[in-house]
Parts: structure tokens; sequence; C-alpha cells
């Protein structure tokens, strides 16, 4: 552990277009990285001389380091079954930006010592957004929308977080209907997502909920809009606002920052976060079925329900 009052110390393994993304978390002093791995040797070096830290070329040698307070695997399709069992030896905490390689199944995400981030329900913003939701009661509709570049995140991540507060706010829906569009899908559940994503959901109780995901959209932006009988609240990245049946505002919102700057920040604040032991909260199997099921209504166009999917885990 780095010693007080020295900036904390942070091994990545980055994916090949992810130079900006890193200099956006380690832009200040807070937070330094010192090692730096990735699957292309080329991009290796060449991130290893933008952020001026050491490469490293073998992903499980930095997973056994203690020489740094965290672990970083920034890099989309990297965390495998087979690598959770090497995390489980390892000393230094891990935090990783995107979901299983080999897809939504539920037994990847019962037990997890990879902390997934950065969830927007583990941002600062939500402990607002929890003062706000006393107010405005139960939820009884929202829409989640979240845009990125894929230099940012993953679209697999995107949906991931999606299913997170869609569960934490409503639950489990009975049925979902999604669709899929701007790059090719296959029916294969490992296979990486990419492109533009729409799901809706309708539930039990009478609720409903939508999301649209995108890692095309070039900029993060992350907004999640929920209805009840208080009015409505309208909770980003940023700030929250919420806005009474009678029209009144209540809480002002703050004009998003960068979105380059966003997507850094937000990932520089949960590792800090992680280092200091306030660990987010995680997604779990919930979440990870609600997205298999998703991701199975794009490949076949119908309607889903997540517990015959569920039954198809034998669970």
């Amino acid at each position: 552990m780095a010693a007080k009052g020295k900036p904390k110390t942070c091994a990545v393994w980055a994916n090949v277009n992810q130079q900006q993304l890193l200099r956006n978390t380690f832009n200040g002093t807070s937070l330094t990285c010192t090692s730096i791995g990735c699957a292309d040797t080329t991009a290796r070096t060449s991130l290893a001389s933008a952020l001026e830290a050491q490469p490293c070329d073998d992903l499980r040698q930095m997973l056994h380091s203690n020489e740094v307070d965290v672990i970083w695997l920034s890099a989309p399709n990297v965390l495998t079954a087979e690598l959770r069992s090497v995390i489980t030896n390892t000393q230094t905490s891990v935090a990783t930006s995107a979901p299983c390689s080999e897809g939504f199944n539920p037994e990847l995400y019962a037990d997890s010592q990879t902390h997934f981030i950065p969830l927007l329900r583990g941002g600062e913003s939500f402990h607002n957004a929890a003062g706000c939701l006393d107010v405005l009661g139960p939820v009884q509709c929202m829409h989640y929308v979240a845009t990125a570049g894929d230099h940012q995140t993953s679209l697999r991540a995107l949906l991931f977080d999606a299913a997170d507060l869609i569960l934490h706010l409503i639950g489990m829906p009975d049925e979902v209907f999604a669709g899929h569009a701007g790059s090719t899908l296959t029916a294969d559940p490992a296979a990486e997502l990419a492109g533009h994503l729409t799901a809706t959901m309708r539930f039990a109780n009478g609720c409903t909920a939508s999301m649209t995901v995108s890692d095309g959209g070039g900029t993060w932006v992350r907004r999640a809009t929920l209805l009840g009988d208080g009015g409505r609240m309208i909770w980003t990245d940023d700030d929250v606002r919420w806005t009474s049946a009678d029209g009144s505002v209540h809480e002002e919102e703050l004009n998003p920052s960068d979105a380059g700057e966003t997507a850094g920040s937000l990932s520089r604040w949960h590792l800090l976060r992680i280092i200091e032991g306030k660990l987010p909260p995680q997604p779990n199997a919930s979440a990870a079925l609600l997205c298999e099921a998703i991701r199975l209504s794009c490949v076949t166009g119908q309607i889903e329900e997540p517990n015959h999917v569920a039954s198809m885990f034998g669970s």
C-alpha cells in the first residue's frame, strides 16, 4: 500500500484504443499508473510511453504483483472464468470495467472478488438520488439511456449497468423485448456485443421500464429518468433533479462535464474508493440473468421471459 500522502498506484490491463480514457483517469496527482499491459505489443509500448509507466506483457504476472494499490482491467473481453480463479489468490484489489467474456451466465456472477466499475448506482450522485427516491415513492416507470465510445467502455458493460439499476429500483421483469442494430449480432452468448441496443420490460406489478445503450455514441452520457406518484426524477453521473407532480423543481441538475473527462474521472474516483476499502455495490447473478434475457430477445426477435431463461441455466 502506498504511504499516506503519496499518490496511490494502479496497474492497468488496457485495450489498444483506450489511451485517452487512461490519460483522463490518471491526469491528476491522486492516482498514478505505474504498470500497463495490453494484448497488442505495439499498443502496449505506446500506452506505457504515453503514461510514463512500465509495460507488462503478462496479465497473470500483473495480478500476482503486490507492488500497487489496485489493479484495473479496463479492457473488454478480458475477464474469464479461468482468470477469476487466479484473482481468488490475488492479494491486491482488482477492478474491472467489463463483464465476464464468457457471456451473461449467472453462475459467473454468484460470487466475485472483482469490483465492477463504474456503476451509476455506485457513484457520488447515488446519495442524492436515494434521498429523492424517498419523496418520489415507488418507481412506476423508468428509462435508462447510456452512450459512450468503444474506447471508453463496451456495450456489454453498459447493458450490465442498466440491468443492475433496473433490478435495484423495480426488480426482475416478467417479460423483455429487445432489439439490436449497428453491428453484426451472433447467437453465441460469449460473442462481444457492439452497436446499439434497446429493450422494453413489463413487470407483474404493472410497472414498466426501458433502456437504450450504445458504444457508438462517441461520448460518455448516462441518464435515468424515474417516474412515480411524487413526480419525476432525472439522475445522471453529475447530479439529480427531482420535479414534483405540480411542476416544482426541488434540486437543480448540474451541467454535464466533458464526456471524455467524465469517463476518466469516474474510473479514478472508484479506483481510489476501492483502495480506501470503500467497495462499490456489485451486479449479481440476477443482473446477468436479465442481460442474457435481453440479449436472447435481440437474437430471437421474440419476447423473452427471464424466468424461462433461468431454467436454461438450471436455476
